[in-house]
């Protein structure tokens, strides 16, 4: 989408970039940092989640047991919104994976955490650590990821959000990845219990500045524009396999407008969906044109590398 390509970090990050170049990167900004009305701001600032409920002193960082995997997301729009829904989705294997491991440690007698310790591929830093709080639910999709391709999700409970950098965790090498630093670790990448308990230390006591609550307005903003562009693919997808000619197109402005005054009232509500249930694709169904959206999920990255890909969940 013009504009609106995966980014790797908010505007909170001095430099920020996206997997396209700065360029790229600056427009996305750029195009975001546009006034919002008074409105618009108030229910933006009102849905910024209460910093006060993560990170907190009380939280735990020695367990008996507990299982720890690393989550490599596409992009930090997605990160966002697995903190704003408590849900998260990986890619079919990625999901396979991590339903197993809970199953296993809901067997545990005293209890076996499952952790999930967050980083946005090619970012240079993980931005936080939720827990699975349920099994994978396979048969449940949701519509607001960055891409559209991820089936399947869990919901999560986040307990430290802020961001870390790579240099604070790349001494600690995984001896299940071939003694490969954990920053170089791919989505859904096990992490052995003794140094996930180090990780989680490092977590906890380090002093963040920032964190990606600091951009929570930003990426409410990019929520919206990137549901509007989707509808308006879909509209242009189904004009194009009806053959619709374009005034037909046209005379559905009124229930465009419709459609989304609806959306924005209750956006989890719109966008979840089951798959033997009306799809989010006919209530938007009067939406205007827009490029093909790329598909959501979650994938493998290594550290800053190139060729690394990341999955995002959310449910």
């Amino acid at each position: 989408m013009d504009g609106l390509n995966e980014l790797n970090k908010g505007p909170r990050v001095k430099g920020s970039n996206n997997k396209d170049g700065f360029g790229t990167a600056t427009l996305a900004v750029k195009d975001q940092n546009l006034p919002l009305t008074e409105s618009n701001k108030e229910n933006s600032v009102s849905l910024v989640p209460d910093l006060g409920q993560y990170n907190k002193e009380d939280f735990p960082e020695s367990y008996s047991n507990a299982k720890f995997f690393v989550i490599k997301s596409y992009s930090e729009d997605d990160v966002h919104k697995s903190v704003k829904y408590n849900v998260w989705a990986s890619t079919s294997n990625g999901n396979k994976k991590l339903d197993a491991a809970f199953r296993e440690a809901k067997e545990e007698p005293d209890g076996c955490p499952v952790f999930l310790l967050f980083s946005v591929n090619t970012s240079g830093q993980f931005v936080g650590v939720a827990e699975m709080v349920d099994q994978v639910d396979f048969n449940k999709t949701v519509e607001y990821w960055q891409q559209d391709k991820w089936t399947g999700c869990f919901p999560v409970k986040w307990h430290i959000i802020k961001d870390v950098p790579n240099t604070l965790l790349r001494h600690i090498t995984l001896e299940n990845n071939e003694n490969k630093p954990v920053t170089n670790s791919r989505d859904t990448q096990e992490v052995n219990f003794e140094q996930g308990i180090h990780i989680l230390k490092i977590f906890k006591d380090h002093p963040s500045k920032t964190c990606i609550l600091d951009d929570f307005e930003f990426y409410e903003a990019r929520q919206k524009t990137i549901q509007e562009k989707k509808a308006k693919h879909q509209l242009l997808q189904e004009k194009v396999l009806s053959g619709e000619p374009n005034d037909a197109v046209m005379g559905k402005k009124e229930n465009v407008a419709i459609a989304k005054n609806a959306s924005e009232k209750s956006v989890e509500s719109a966008l979840i969906k089951e798959p033997t249930v009306a799809s989010t694709t006919e209530v938007v169904k009067a939406n205007v044109d827009v490029k093909p959206v790329q598909e959501n999920g979650s994938v493998t990255a290594t550290e800053d590398g190139p060729n690394s890909v990341c999955v995002a969940s959310a449910c």
